[in-house]
């Protein structure tokens, strides 16, 4: 892909972490106009660039719309890190896109399903989740070793949830020595495990697991796995890290409440590796544009 071939696009990048910046700076080098919204913390003067507030987006002009990995929440906020605070979009702002536009976010929510637009959710597609689960993994390690008292050798981890991130997460743990038991509801992903010669069993006999874990690592979005029931269940000192986009409010106060050392985690990459997540991203969305143009 030349630098020309992004010319005469106009895209809007809404939102987000440090990824977020690096599929902007990537749509720019390709010759895109960026219209940018959420970042007015930082000073962006390069030409290309436009910062706007999200109602003086040219919606009817954009060829590509960009959300943040973690999407739109049920009531329509997008979260900025470089804002002082959150943004919010409304469907009738979405409904001005042309129907050449494409919209981008990282994940599917209540929001974006309701919505009359279809959206292309990038971790719904293999090549791009398999690479994201790297960085997610690396941070996942970087966490352990932070809020730990004890080697991950010899730890006793059990990973909720056997897709990309879960896969990942254990052939990189059980190299390193971990005692990992994965769980999952899907025979085919337990099939998986046993042939990467990790344990793996039916998510139905969790509670029973939990009583030996040291570390819990939970994929699973929507389930409602971390609640009363399995918190009782734990063993004492446990770590639980929560991946999963858009966490129950309540688990992390009932966590509080019975002791346990809970940590919400869904955007790692963004945290460990802002400029290799975000390319990763980049690549996938400068290859959709450019193709839809052609």
């Amino acid at each position: 892909m030349n630098r020309e071939g992004l010319i005469g696009k106009k895209t809007a990048v809404i939102g987000g972490d440090a990824r977020q910046l690096v599929i902007a700076e990537a749509l720019c080098k390709k010759g895109a106009e960026v219209f940018l919204c959420g970042f007015d913390q930082l000073n962006l003067t390069e030409p290309g660039y436009r910062k706007v507030l999200i109602g003086e987006i040219p919606y009817e002009a954009l060829d590509a719309l960009i959300f943040p990995v973690s999407g739109i929440s049920s009531s329509g906020e997008i979260k900025s890190s470089f804002s002082a605070s959150n943004l919010t979009i409304s469907h009738d702002l979405l409904k001005r896109t042309p129907e050449k536009c494409l919209l981008f976010s990282g994940i599917q929510t209540p929001w974006t399903s309701e919505s009359a637009k279809e959206f292309i959710c990038l971790f719904e597609q293999d090549d791009i989740a398999i690479q994201n689960s790297i960085p997610t993994v690396e941070g996942l390690l970087w966490l352990m070793i932070q809020h730990t008292d004890y080697t991950i050798h010899g730890a006793n981890i059990t990973i909720t949830g056997c897709g990309r991130v879960g896969v990942t997460a254990a052939r990189v743990l059980h190299a390193l020595g971990a005692n990992v038991t994965a769980l999952s509801v899907v025979k085919a992903e337990i099939a998986r495990m046993h042939e990467l010669g990790v344990s793996a069993e039916s998510l139905k006999n969790l509670d029973e697991y939990l009583t030996d874990t040291n570390v819990w690592i939970n994929t699973i979005p929507g389930l409602d796995l971390i609640n009363e029931r399995t918190l009782s269940a734990c063993h004492p000192g446990i770590f639980i890290i929560e991946l999963a986009s858009h966490p129950a409010v309540r688990q992390q106060e009932l966590a509080r409440q019975k002791n346990i050392n809970y940590l919400e985690a869904p955007s790692l990459p963004g945290l460990i590796a802002p400029k290799t997540a975000g390319e990763i991203l980049a690549k996938a969305i400068l290859d959709q544009i450019i193709e839809k143009g052609e």
